[in-house]
């Protein structure tokens, strides 16, 4: 499996309809976290499983009339959007308490933490995700700090950073350097994208990165609680709010996939393993339809 990590999803299916079951496997597995931090940065998890698991069985059931490569992610996109639209399309608001958060609200660790942040970087989150604040407000602000969208990125960064290093919230991608390609995610993350043109290309290229995927994963409770509005109105800290000892290490990524020869018995479900949904579904109906 670890020779097919390289491989772009347009190579990995042109290998599973050749007949490699193996690349049927990682191929379900990148589309399944994909799906996965497209439902929960719009939804939040736990109100994004269903349309999760819907979307997963859907993609599971007609892949296999999708002829041609560079036909699949456009489908496969279509696919969790319609679901997600179904089921209320994004989340204004809200607090989801997960693995990675320790079971904690999530506006309750931005309140603590924001008091490590600089105001500067405090008033861009808080502007950035604000649909209400016009970019042009947004850009300005940004450019006194650094530049745009730079700065709102480094501000997103700056914000897991103190999460995980004081809070043990488990987080995983927190680079020194962001990337500058990743500039629009903050965007993203609070709905400012054309949904029809931007959104959609954005969406369909975090499909090629995983690590991005990941990304948007993990902090999609905190981007929830920060486009909801929870810098505004947060409660001084005090003494109790100090960091304690964190607790032991949860794991928020699934050990890799083993190989699935049938169909798993019983109903389809979505399982959660540190915070990260591994969709079960697709892989087995991929394997029933390559020994079919």
């Amino acid at each position: 499996m670890s020779e097919l990590a390289g491989q772009t999803i347009q190579q990995l299916f042109k290998q599973w309809r050749s007949g490699d079951a193996e690349a049927g496997q990682a191929m379900a597995s990148r589309f399944s976290d994909w799906y996965y931090a497209i439902a929960a940065s719009r939804l939040g998890d736990p109100p994004c499983r269903q349309p999760l698991e819907t979307a997963c069985r859907r993609f599971a059931e007609g892949v296999g009339t999708v002829n041609e490569a560079r036909l699949l992610p456009g489908w496969s996109h279509d696919i969790i959007v319609e679901e997600l639209k179904n089921a209320g399309e994004r989340a204004w608001g809200g607090d989801f308490p997960n693995n990675i958060t320790g079971k904690k609200k999530p506006s309750d660790l931005l309140a603590k933490a924001v008091d490590k942040l600089t105001p500067i970087q405090v008033k861009l989150l808080d502007r950035a995700y604000d649909r209400k604040v016009p970019l042009d407000d947004v850009k300005a602000l940004a450019n006194e700090a650094g530049g745009y969208p730079i700065a709102v990125l480094q501000a997103r960064y700056a914000l897991k950073r103190v999460l995980r290093t004081q809070y043990n919230v488990q987080f995983t991608e927190v680079p020194d350097q962001p990337n500058l390609d990743w500039g629009p995610l903050p965007l993203y993350e609070c709905g400012r994208m054309d949904g029809t043109n931007e959104e959609k290309s954005f969406e369909t290229w975090m499909l090629s990165d995983l690590s991005l995927c990941k990304d948007i994963a993990e902090f999609s409770s905190f981007a929830i609680a920060l486009r909801g509005g929870s810098l505004k109105s947060r409660p001084k800290s005090s003494a109790a709010d100090a960091p304690t000892t964190p607790p032991p290490s949860t794991p928020t990524t699934p050990p890799p996939a083993a190989p699935v020869a049938a169909p798993a018995p019983g109903p389809n479900k979505a399982v959660l393993i540190g915070g990260v949904v591994v969709v079960a579904i697709i892989l087995a109906v991929l394997a029933a339809a390559l020994s079919g």
